[in-house]
C-alpha cells in the first residue's frame, strides 16, 4: 500500500523530537505539559522504546535469516525452512497486531484525554498491516526449492514503513506522554499491557532488552513484584526462545533443529 504525499509531508514535520510546550497538542487548559521532570530515566530506557526495540530486533533477525538463504540453500528453500519461516512470521504478526492493539485500545485513548495527537500515528498502523499481508502472501506461496527473493523484497517494503513509524512515535507520542502524564499514571497502563500480551510479544521484549536488564531494572522501574517473573514473564520468555529465536538460528546456521527438543534455559 502506497502512502500519499500528505503522509510523507507529515513525517517530515517530526524529523526530530517534538516541542512538548507547543499548545497545539494541549487538549484542556487544566492539563499542562509540565510533568517531564518527574521522569527519572532517559527516554531511551522507556518501556515504549524497549517495545519498539523488540520489534526492530525481531525484524532484523528475520531479515538476516532470510538473507542467509543464497549461501545456505543455493538450490532453493528446503521444505523445513519454509515451515520455519511460516511459523516465525506468524509469531511476528501476533506481536505486531498485539502491539498495535495496545496502542490503539489502551495508550492512545488514555493519551487523548489530555493530548491532541497527530492522526497519522494511528493511520500508519493500517499501512503496516497491509505490508505485513504482502509478506504473508509471499510466504504462503512458497514451495520446496523456490527462491525466497519475493519474500525478502516484501519484507524490505514492510521494514521501510515500520521503522520510520516507530521512530516517529518515539519523537512525538512518547515525549508528549511524558510531558502530560506522571510515571505513576502511565505505570498502570504498562502493567496491564505486559500482563495481557501474547507470549511472543513479552518474550521478545525481554530477549532484546536482555533477561538481566528486565529483571533487575525494568521490573523495578515499573513496580512489578518479583513473583511476576516466575509466574508470567519467564514462561513468555521461554516461549519466544523456542518459537522464534531457535528457528531463526537454525535458518541462519543452515541446520534443521527439532524444535520439540530445544532447551531454552534453566531455573
Amino acid at each position: 500500500m502506497k502512502r500519499n504525499s500528505n503522509d510523507e509531508e507529515e513525517s517530515l514535520k517530526y524529523s526530530s523530537a517534538v516541542d512538548t510546550s507547543n499548545i497545539t497538542f494541549q487538549r484542556k487548559k487544566e492539563s499542562k505539559p509540565d510533568k517531564e521532570h518527574l521522569w527519572k530515566g532517559p527516554m531511551e530506557e522507556d518501556g515504549w522504546v524497549h517495545a519498539h526495540n523488540a520489534l526492530r530486533g525481531e525484524l532484523q533477525d528475520i531479515k538476516e535469516a532470510l538473507q542467509s538463504f543464497p549461501r545456505n540453500y543455493p538450490n532453493g528453500a528446503p521444505l523445513w525452512t519454509i515451515e520455519f519461516i511460516t511459523s516465525v512470521w506468524k509469531e511476528h504478526e501476533k506481536h505486531v497486531i498485539s502491539h498495535h492493539t495496545n496502542e490503539d485500545e489502551i495508550m492512545t485513548p488514555f493519551m487523548k484525554e489530555r493530548i491532541i495527537l497527530p492522526e497519522k500515528l494511528e493511520e500508519d498502523h493500517r499501512y503496516i498491516v497491509e505490508c505485513m499481508k504482502q509478506v504473508s502472501t509471499c510466504i504462503e506461496s512458497l514451495k520446496e526449492g523456490d527462491s525466497i527473493d519475493g519474500v525478502v523484497n516484501a519484507l524490505l517494503a514492510y521494514e521501510a514503513i515500520l521503522i520510520p513509524h516507530l521512530l516517529e512515535e518515539e519523537r512525538v507520542a512518547l515525549p508528549l506522554c511524558r510531558a502530560y502524564f506522571t510515571p505513576k499514571e502511565v505505570r498502570s497502563k504498562v502493567f496491564k499491557m505486559s500482563m495481557s500480551s501474547p507470549p511472543v510479544e513479552m518474550g521478545s521484549f525481554i530477549h532484546y532488552m536482555t533477561e538481566e536488564s528486565f529483571r533487575t531494572k525494568f521490573m523495578k522501574q515499573e513496580g512489578m513484584p518479583w513473583f511476576v517473573w516466575w509466574l508470567v514473564m519467564r514462561p513468555k520468555y521461554r516461549y519466544f526462545l523456542k518459537h522464534v529465536k531457535e528457528p531463526l538460528d537454525s535458518l541462519r546456521n543452515g541446520q534443521e533443529t527439532d524444535k520439540s527438543q530445544v532447551e531454552v534455559g534453566c531455573w
